[in-house]
């Protein structure tokens, strides 16, 4: 029993001594190199995927500015074969495949045959199989950049008695790409469909449609567009029928355009607006007619619309056709020899050397009968001489006392002498 106690005594302290650690160590090691040696002393395989394919042109065709537009995109996958340890960890980024390339010169199709080549040239692995794919497709062509005006295209209807208009975020876009692509675009469109009826204003996304000569869309998959959609504003308002007013200059105080004396055609339009500015608008004016241009006949004048601010004019028209008629009234020569001045400056004086203006005057036959010489005076606007001295010649109106319905047809001027006094 004491023999057995001393036994186990000394095994356990040999496994507690160092030599005993010692000679595992060494046992652990063996077993380790021999494991390795076992392992990496075969060859093996791997398949790597996904490795990019680099599609580059030569110098002289990226300077005469020849651009790859589609097949750059491609990933290949091959075959390595090599020590176990190194294939094991190799990826994609470990090889360069390359589309050959080097010979196109000009645009068009081609298709081009892939090589592959380690980036490190002294790792220990081989290329064992061919390159899938084997070949590539592209598309290649000269860079080309254009500006187009955008038309509008978006469809929606709108209740009765409303109006609607369309305006887009941005009139224009730039597009890039091929240069075989961008000539057929003919043109661009912005396009949206509204469902419902609308009576207030909204805004909406349009897409941006291209189409060529022949009215086909085209594809934009190799373009390069500002924007794909541009926001579009529908203003809807209030539409209103509102009367032409003929307006006048020079217009004789006592004289009524009746009727019977003039039209406008057409005699009214429609107007576009908020409710505010359309619950005080019944009519809107034309441009004026002045008075002393014309004479006791018929005449005719195409007279611009003058549309109020905030309205939007949407009859499509923007002048009236005004006839008037002044053949009923009567005229009478006469020598005006009464002057009168005015519009001096302070300092100055004046003297009137024009003796008389012969005039013909237009009116009702009651007050034309009537009309003598003295009724008319001659006044002379000096208020535009602008400190001017000596004789000059200005321009004339004309007051007319008991003839309220007349005036004087034409443009007149007198001389007179302006001095400092």
């Amino acid at each position: 029993m004491k023999e057995n106690k001393s036994k186990r005594s000394r095994l356990r302290a040999f496994v507690q001594s160092t030599n005993f650690l010692f000679i595992v160590s060494i046992v652990i090691s063996l077993v380790i190199w021999i494991y390795m040696s076992i392992s990496t002393g075969n060859d093996t395989s791997l398949t790597i995927s996904d490795i990019p394919v680099q599609v580059e042109l030569s110098e002289d065709a990226v300077n005469n500015g020849l651009q790859v537009f589609s097949g750059s995109d491609y990933k290949a996958s091959l075959t390595v074969t090599g020590n176990r340890a190194v294939v094991g960890s190799l990826q994609a980024s470990d090889i360069t495949v390359k589309a050959a390339a080097n010979y196109v010169d000009s645009a068009g199709n081609y298709t081009l045959y892939l090589n592959a080549s380690k980036n490190d040239p002294y790792s220990d692995f081989q290329i064992s199989s061919a390159i899938k794919p084997s070949t590539i497709d592209v598309f290649i062509d000269y860079l080309r950049e254009a500006t187009f005006d955008i038309q509008e295209n978006v469809v929606y209807k709108v209740d009765d008695g409303y109006y609607a208009s369309t305006t887009l975020s941005s009139k224009t876009i730039y597009i890039t790409g091929p240069q075989s692509e961008v000539s057929k675009i003919s043109k661009v469109v912005a396009a949206a469909n509204i469902d419902g009826t609308l009576n207030s204003s909204r805004k909406v996304n349009a897409d941006i449609i291209l189409y060529d000569a022949d009215g086909k869309e085209i594809n934009t998959d190799l373009l390069s567009l500002d924007f794909k959609t541009v926001e579009a504003a529908i203003s809807v308002l209030p539409e209103k029928e509102v009367s032409l007013k003929p307006t006048f200059t020079n217009l004789p105080s006592g004289l009524q355009i009746t009727d019977d004396m003039i039209s406008v055609e057409p005699s009214s339009i429609l107007l576009a607006g908020t409710d505010d500015v359309l619950n005080k608008t019944d009519s809107v004016n034309l441009a004026p007619i002045d008075f002393t241009s014309l004479t006791n006949s018929k005449s005719i004048f195409d007279l611009a619309v003058e549309i109020p601010t905030d309205c939007k004019n949407i009859s499509n028209t923007s002048t009236a056709k005004v006839t008037l008629d002044l053949s009923s009234l009567s005229s009478k020569k006469l020598t005006v020899e009464k002057f009168m001045v005015q519009g001096l400056a302070s300092g100055y004086s004046a003297e009137v050397t024009q003796k008389n203006l012969e005039v013909t005057v237009y009116g009702t036959s009651s007050q034309i009968d009537s009309l003598s010489a003295s009724d008319i005076t001659a006044v002379i606007d000096v208020s535009s001489s602008d400190g001017m001295k000596g004789s000059v010649s200005m321009p004339v109106t004309f007051n007319i006392e008991n003839g309220s319905s007349c005036w004087v047809s034409g443009s007149y001027k007198a001389n007179l002498t302006i001095s400092e006094s």
